[in-house]
């Protein structure tokens, strides 16, 4: 699995439970591109060596196709990390 930091907007209610709504991928050419989440298949809460981790299973359009992506929020750290699995 490849891990890369990435660029999220995201909101929270009133509970304080957080909903990503954009990403920031960079593509092949370093060029930046904003996506918008369509929606947000499942969220669970994980630990990683006691490290709290919220896993994103998201949908986004990009390039006029539909892309299933996974991100990680770390908790403590407030950083996102988009996870990709090498084939």
């Amino acid at each position: 699995m490849l891990h890369m930091p990435v660029d999220v907007i995201a909101t929270f209610n009133v509970q304080g439970k957080i909903k990503p709504n954009y990403i920031r991928l960079e593509d092949e050419n370093h060029l930046l591109h904003t996506y918008k989440i369509e929606n947000i298949i499942f969220s669970k809460e994980e630990k990683y060596g006691g490290i709290p981790v919220i896993l994103f299973c998201c949908n986004i359009v990009r390039e006029d196709c539909a892309q299933l992506i996974h991100i990680k929020y770390y908790v403590k750290s407030h950083q996102w990390v988009l996870v990709k699995e090498r084939f």
